[in-house]
């Protein structure tokens, strides 16, 4: 029952990933406006690959760019709310406890 359960599960979160990847707009191409300004802030910030290594400028020179902003990330409290939300608006399956 656990597999059949889980399939289900896994078929289920595949079907909704791929209904919101096709949903997005390709039929408005980027005029050449946004690519040139994509462009320079990729020159900008570093983040053009080099060479055929693979790593980016700002990870081989990291001191030549500018840093990252750091990101803060969620509270323990936040998360756990979250998660009790989801059990409770049945986004998540309340767990059975085997």
């Amino acid at each position: 029952m656990n597999r059949t359960y889980a399939s289900i599960l896994a078929l289920t979160l595949t079907a909704f990933s791929a209904g919101s990847a096709l949903a997005s707009d390709a039929s408005a191409p980027k005029t050449r406006e946004q690519v040139k300004a994509e462009l320079a802030e990729a020159i900008r910030t570093g983040d053009i690959s080099y060479g055929e290594s693979g790593q980016k400028l700002n990870e081989l020179f990291p001191h030549q760019y500018p840093a990252k902003p750091v990101v803060q990330g969620k509270t323990r409290d936040q998360v756990k709310a979250e998660l009790a939300e989801a059990v409770r608006s049945g986004q998540l399956p309340a767990h059975s406890g085997s």
